[in-house]
């Protein structure tokens, strides 16, 4: 018997994950082949081949490759990471997006007010429009609802002072709550 070497098609990695035989039709061979493996045991180990399978047929043949790259590392994410998975991925993402548009909100505070950088500015800086809702910024906009470099200042100072005057409040609550524990283990012993 002779084989016809044009009708031996080498099995994608998810036929010989499965252990079966690969066919031409078969919707795992353009994205998963024989060496990527591995790429098709973290998909099958996370998402199941079959939900794969549907979801290949379900995805417009342009985007099946980008969409199959995508499950690829969010399995990877998700075995490295058991209990958050992508989610930590995404939150320190949206912390540095924060980050930046707080960045971007000193600059142009600084050329709203001709380039004065003040000396001192609140860690997490902000539009006005996105500080209405804050009681210790003033509800009056000036230059185009950015404040002002010295409003900018004359708050942030604002804001240190409330923040000692809470410090203050909250260690002479502790002390008093010490010295009545103190009282009150003193008169039993």
């Amino acid at each position: 018997i002779l084989y016809i070497m044009d009708n031996i098609v080498p099995p994608c990695a998810a036929c010989k994950y499965l252990r079966r035989k690969c066919t031409k039709d078969c919707v795992f061979a353009p994205y998963f082949p024989t060496n990527k493996q591995e790429n098709y045991e973290m998909i099958h180990k996370v998402f199941g081949a079959s939900h794969v399978a549907s979801l290949i047929n379900e995805i417009h043949p342009s985007q099946r490759e980008i969409a199959m790259s995508t499950l690829t590392w969010e399995a990877q994410v998700r075995l490295n990471d058991l209990v958050h998975g992508v989610s930590s991925i995404i939150d320190r993402l949206q912390s540095q997006l924060n980050d930046l548009q707080n960045q971007l909100a000193i600059a142009k505070n600084e050329l709203a007010s001709g380039g004065f950088v003040p000396t001192f500015a609140p860690q997490h800086p902000i539009a006005y429009q996105q500080l209405q809702s804050n009681p210790m910024i003033p509800d009056t906009p000036i230059n185009d609802g950015y404040l002002t470099a010295q409003q900018l200042q004359n708050e942030a100072q604002r804001f240190a002072s409330t923040q000692t005057a809470q410090m203050q409040q909250t260690q002479e609550t502790h002390t008093q709550h010490n010295e009545s524990v103190m009282t009150v283990r003193d008169k039993k012993i």
